[in-house]
């Protein structure tokens, strides 16, 4: 996977998915009374895993993914140049830090990233900084991408903008993420008629932007799954979920 040149989002979409696949970070559930009880409460076929890429090669193409997905959305024009990458704790950290490093090796652009803490820092002579590690050196008015590995009902992603409000000033270009499970807001009772992508699209004014999202994968492992956990998948979207899936 070299870099230097701008790589075709198909390419970046068919690597990544079976980086997901390989390295075990897309866990299936193997039947009915063994599936994954998300943040939300909600009960999942699948479970999207980044932390499971721990090792060096899954790390260099995760870098790879991200810096080479970001540069397209920069030379496309879809989001506009930044500053800063931030990570929302934990997952997001090590990819903001990734992605910074992909960004320098790869197309030359040097980057700065930023993360919160779950806990906020008793010391310090920056206020943000007691929340945001690395806020001290951000400057009134810098441009912010925010990256993370997954997005369901988008509480944590609305969370992160109000904590980046600490840092004053301040635009967000917009959010990439690994995998949009393309569900509805909400839990595992009360289900919001919107998505999470589409709430944060219409009512915060911010793109986002996915690697790879479900109902891909979902046509690509179909003929995989036995007839229950399909019956499993199809009615879990059609429950929680923006799309439908057959």
């Amino acid at each position: 996977l070299e870099g230097g040149g701008l790589v075709s989002k198909a390419k970046i979409e068919r690597v990544f998915l079976d980086l997901l696949i390989e390295k075990g970070a897309l866990r299936l559930a193997p039947s009915p009374d063994e599936l994954f009880t998300l943040k939300s409460g909600r009960r999942s076929p699948y479970f999207i895993n980044l932390g499971a890429l721990t090792d060096g090669e899954s790390l260099a193409k995760l870098k790879w993914a991200f810096a080479s997905y970001i540069a397209l959305l920069l030379e496309e024009g879809a989001i506009t140049d930044f500053d800063y990458v931030f990570g929302p704790s934990y997952k997001g950290i090590s990819l903001a830090a990734l992605t910074c490093e992909g960004l320098k090796e790869l197309y030359g652009l040097d980057k700065r990233y930023m993360y919160d803490r779950k806990e906020e820092k008793p010391y310090g002579d920056v206020e943000a900084d007691r929340v945001i590690v690395g806020a001290s050196y951000f400057k009134p008015g810098e441009r912010i991408l925010v990256v993370d590995d997954t997005i369901t009902t988008g509480k944590t992603k609305i969370d992160t903008l109000e904590k980046l409000k600490l840092l004053g000033e301040h635009e967000v270009v917009g959010i990439v993420i690994a995998v949009d499970r393309q569900e509805r807001m909400g839990d595992a009772e009360h289900i919001d008629e919107r998505g999470a992508v589409e709430y944060i699209e219409e009512e915060l004014g911010l793109k986002v932007y996915s690697i790879q999202n479900i109902k891909t994968i979902y046509q690509l492992i179909r003929d995989s799954l036995d007839e229950e956990m399909r019956r499993i998948w199809i009615e879990y979207y059609r429950r929680y979920g923006t799309i439908t899936l057959e």
